[in-house]
């Protein structure tokens, strides 16, 4: 059972994701985000003219409702701005305020922490295969649960 336990892939991705929340919570307590709300941040980034809410689930590949809580809890923070669509009042358009700008150097920091502790003792070719096969893992879930 051990053995099976081991090549358990989904197993050591639950726990990887479990503490990076527990690491993140904590790291980005002190300016009221968590670990379900940074992502939004580092993904506005791109975005200088902002985006359709819409458009920002599909890109981080995340629930509307959950992005609608997530909207009005950092609109509420001060983070972002939200403003009903021109095209489309049932939709709003998302931007970062000064101080959703102003947080993005922490968030990145953070980031690259965490990515430093779990790379730990690793070389950068064994860093770009993680990432090569997570993409690759990702894109086969996205087939059978998205239909992509």
């Amino acid at each position: 059972m051990e053995n099976m336990e081991m090549k358990s892939i989904g197993k050591w991705i639950s726990i990887l994701h479990r503490q990076s929340q527990i690491y993140l919570n904590r790291e980005l307590k002190p300016y009221g985000l968590n670990s379900s709300e940074y992502i939004y941040l580092v993904n506005l980034a791109t975005e200088k003219d902002g985006v359709n809410q819409k458009h920002l689930s599909n890109m981080i590949i995340i629930d509307d409702a959950l992005t609608t809580r997530a909207m009005k809890s950092l609109e509420n923070k001060g983070y972002v701005n939200r403003e009903k669509s021109l095209n489309d009042k049932r939709s709003y358009n998302i931007s970062l305020t000064e101080k959703g700008i102003a947080i993005q150097s922490i968030i990145i920091k953070t980031l690259k922490k965490w990515t430093d502790i779990i790379s730990e003792d690793m070389t950068e070719v064994e860093k770009d295969s993680i990432i090569k096969n997570l993409k690759s893992m990702s894109n086969n879930a996205l087939k059978i649960t998205k239909g992509k």
